[in-house]
């Protein structure tokens, strides 16, 4: 053990050869300090990173566009159900106008085939249908509601409004002035 002219002989009172005990608490307490000082040096990175304000305004602009993309996929995809609704809606009312009457035509089988399920209302020249019905699907159970007023620009007799079933469908005669 001769390197750089190195002699152990030569420093026998070493105090840390004659307490190896000491040694070794010292060396931990030197692993310690130097982990808490890594550590230390780590999580202030971190916090000043944290704490930056650009990185701030970056995270809340993600987020803005994020909930933006949210909100505009939510009301494209409720557009296209009140579409979807629109459409089918049409398919089953049908309003037709002859020379003494309107006739509003309903087909009864989205509404569970059942005429009671139709309730015809006026307000002055305002005739009012709400409807609904039950659907159920394999794994689910759809309700379908209808509701739509009729605004006339005669005067219709609310007196004489007629409601007959024929088929599936159901036949509200609306007669006016």
């Amino acid at each position: 053990m001769e390197d750089n002219n190195y002699r152990h002989e030569d420093f026998d009172d070493c105090f840390l050869c004659k307490h190896p005990a000491l040694r070794h608490v010292l060396i931990g307490l030197l692993v310690f300090l130097g982990a808490f000082a890594a550590f230390y040096v780590v999580s202030d990175w971190h916090f000043k990173r944290m704490m930056d304000p650009m990185l701030q305004m970056r995270r809340m602009d993600r987020a803005l566009m994020r909930d933006e993309h949210r909100f505009d996929k939510m009301a494209r995809k409720e557009l296209q159900r009140q579409y979807r609704m629109e459409r089918h809606a049409a398919q089953f009312v049908h309003v037709e106008k002859n020379d003494d009457a309107y006739k509003i035509i309903i087909d009864l089988r989205p509404f569970d085939n059942n005429e009671k399920n139709v309730e015809v209302r006026t307000e002055g020249n305002t005739v009012i249908i709400n409807a609904a019905g039950e659907k159920n699907m394999r794994h689910k159970q759809e309700i379908l509601k209808y509701s739509q007023a009729f605004a006339f620009s005669e005067n219709i007799n609310a007196n004489n409004i007629t409601k007959v079933r024929e088929g599936d469908n159901y036949i509200i005669t609306v007669p006016f002035d």
